[in-house]
């Protein structure tokens, strides 16, 4: 807020903030992180537009975030704009029109920021900073499993430990509400309850029904925990799509037991997000300490096939400023490559520090003289407020030439070196 004119003005809308330099330094590193698990993993990155013809990509959006995107009018065309308001119908749209004859599959990360209007809710944003990635031509077990271990990998990488992964099958419940043949108006009505946990709701909307029917329906909220649900499961799976979707979420956690993450999976079978848009497994990403969800992706297998280019896919996107508010809740302190360098020089010539200050960023650190001319411990309260690690100091009493002091901002820590052994010491190289 600033006062101009005599009138309060907000300059920045509700949903949307700036990163300041250390909130930025960490946002960087977060996505540097994820996006090195994913090239490690054999993914290359991809970056899409930041606004596109809204007919062009509407195809492969979900009507509820199509609804919710920002439009605008293009000037030159006349034709209805919107900002990305979702990357994954951007990837689409680019691979069946531009990728469809690469060999499959075809594995796209990305970094970027999507738009969205939303109410205002916990973790809820209008700007919202993902990264995430698309495994597309698999419809195997394994590809779906692939995209839960990376996310999980990248969690871990990151230095997050105390989270878990929900995992369904949304062909489960499709299978089970199609099988009591209700009408259309109460099949939606059900499903919207369920997608909300309200069975209070779900048990009234299926009064008209057998009461078998009905509790084998009410059963379902009960299927979440370890392996041992999908037993339960496929004791009341009374139709093959459900059957089918058993087998197929057996399979999945099968592979993830391979790569040893079965600790960090639930199975919720339970779970409805996402009813119209998946087609298989989805997932979500929880962490302790946070009260919803940072990160969650599934199986997509219909959405190419709407821009011509019938392809399974799977994929998840994980919500970067989410991540941040987890790191700081479990206090982790994400580690730096690099050494920041405050270089005080109280020499009359300069030429020496600015000799340092190239030698010392050629080898990797990231260096700022003190131009201001101030006393030694203005400038380290300088360094403290703005994060900065170390202090090199020249020209001080009780140096020699070829000597600096420095000094651990932190602990206040001091030490006399030798200019040259300052540049061979192994923990200023990042």
């Amino acid at each position: 807020m600033l006062k101009l004119n005599g009138t309060t003005k907000t300059f920045t809308p509700k949903g949307v903030g700036s990163f300041f330099p250390e909130r930025a330094a960490k946002k960087k590193r977060v996505e540097e992180i994820i996006l090195s698990v994913f090239s490690r993993w054999g993914f290359k990155e991809i970056v899409t537009p930041g606004f596109e013809f809204l007919d062009a990509l509407s195809p492969a959006l979900d009507e509820n975030i199509a609804d919710k995107a920002y439009k605008f009018v293009d000037r030159g065309t006349g034709r209805i704009l919107a900002l990305r308001p979702d990357i994954t119908a951007q990837i689409a749209r680019i691979a069946a029109a531009s990728l469809a004859e690469k060999p499959k599959p075809m594995r796209l990360c990305y970094n970027a920021n999507v738009f969205r209007y939303e109410e205002e809710h916990a973790g809820r944003q209008q700007e919202i900073f993902q990264v995430g990635g698309e495994l597309i031509g698999i419809d195997l077990p394994e590809s779906d499993a692939e995209m839960v271990a990376i996310a999980v990998e990248s969690l871990k990488e990151i230095g997050l430990n105390d989270f878990e992964i929900t995992m369904g099958q949304i062909g489960f419940f499709k299978g089970m509400l199609k099988e009591i043949g209700l009408d259309s108006q109460t099949y939606l009505r059900v499903k919207d309850a369920f997608s909300k946990k309200e069975m209070l709701r779900v048990e009234e909307l299926l009064s008209g029904i057998s009461k078998t029917q009905r509790d084998k329906l009410l059963k379902i909220a009960d299927l979440f925990g370890k392996e041992d649900i999908l037993d339960k499961a496929e004791a009341i799976a009374d139709n093959k799509e459900s059957k089918k979707a058993v087998q197929n979420i057996r399979d999945v956690y099968r592979k993830l037991k391979l790569y040893g993450l079965e600790k960090y999976i639930l199975i919720d079978l339970a779970e409805v997000r996402g009813f119209d848009y998946y087609t298989g497994i989805l997932f979500e990403v929880f962490v302790k300490g946070i009260g919803y969800e940072i990160g969650s992706g599934g199986r997509y297998d219909g959405l190419l096939a709407k821009f011509g280019f019938d392809c399974p896919s799977t994929g998840f996107a994980l919500d970067v400023e989410r991540l941040l508010a987890a790191i700081d809740a479990q206090g982790i302190e994400l580690k730096t490559d690099v050494v920041n360098i405050l270089l005080i020089d109280f020499n009359k010539d300069k030429s020496a520090a600015i000799k340092l200050a190239k030698a010392l960023r050629d080898k990797g650190c990231n260096v700022a003289r003190d131009i201001i001319k101030r006393d030694l411990n203005s400038s380290l309260d300088y360094a403290k407020e703005w994060g900065i690690q170390k202090a090199v100091v020249f020209g001080i009493k009780d140096l020699k030439m070829d000597e600096v002091l420095i000094i651990d901002i932190k602990t206040s820590e001091k030490k006399k070196i030798n200019i040259n052994q300052l540049l061979e010491a192994a923990s200023w190289r990042p």
